[in-house]
């Protein structure tokens, strides 16, 4: 098998049915050499049996950390861990929408030789939103950057936003997508463009409510109440674009 040219990593926090949706969107999607690593922060034993069942058949690299390690701290360890030259760290409750997505990141990357960082353009105190990150992992290895939140460090709002005035203090640039036009109407996600083109559906609420970890539920979140919450993602699932992504085996 040859070496990948992208490792498309995700951090997840049971989440199975997430996980499943993005996992089938990039074996669905995909056109260039790929490996999809999955680093688990402490999931319950049922919310990894489809993950356990995919790194068993080989079609992922599951990492388990037993724990929390954040979602800035997964990032670091997914890079460490990628073998392609791009890493494309995407969140777990998001997936991709169309085919040729990594060859438009890829082109869009070399578009300009000073670009070393694609993301989500985010509000006006955070230069970088979810779900998306596109790099080259040598160069965040290289100049020893870091995805973890730091409190009380100049510019680390949140995770990975330093990682953007960094590239900025060496030198270089990073390219921002904007979120579009919704071809899914009816579902409450962002969509994030490439070339116009809606490429990523990113579910915001994803797995906040925590409704995979009995006892742990939310009964409210931003205003939003869980049974609401449950409605929406049911909307979400029942498009016919996720029932043809899911229906990959």
């Amino acid at each position: 098998m040859a070496d990948p040219v992208i490792s498309i990593v995700s951090a997840s926090v049971d989440s199975p049915e997430g996980g499943a949706l993005l996992v089938k969107s990039i074996r669905k999607y995909a056109t260039l050499e790929y490996e999809t690593i999955i680093i688990d922060n402490g999931s319950g034993l049922i919310n990894l049996r489809w993950l356990h069942q995919e790194s068993r058949a080989g079609r992922i690299r599951l990492i388990e950390n037993r724990y929390n390690a954040g979602h800035g701290g997964a990032m670091d360890q997914g890079t460490r861990e990628a073998r392609g030259r791009f890493v494309c760290f995407i969140d777990i409750d998001a997936h991709f929408q169309r085919q040729a997505w990594d060859a438009d990141l890829v082109a869009l990357y070399e578009s300009d030789p000073k670009t070393r960082m694609i993301g989500v353009i985010g509000p006006e105190h955070k230069p970088y939103h979810p779900p998306l990150f596109f790099y080259e992992c040598e160069f965040i290895l290289s100049n020893r950057l870091t995805f973890v939140y730091q409190p009380g460090v100049a510019h680390s709002t949140d995770t990975a936003q330093k990682v953007y005035w960094d590239i900025i203090d060496l030198g270089f640039r990073s390219e921002r997508l904007a979120k579009g036009p919704k071809v899914y109407a009816d579902c409450i996600g962002d969509e994030i463009v490439i070339n116009g083109v809606p490429t990523i559906y990113h579910n915001w609420q994803g797995t906040r409510f925590l409704e995979n970890r009995p006892g742990k539920e939310k009964a409210t979140l931003d205003g939003i109440k869980l049974d609401d919450h449950l409605a929406l993602k049911a909307r979400l699932f029942a498009r016919p674009e996720v029932k043809a992504i899911l229906a990959e085996p």
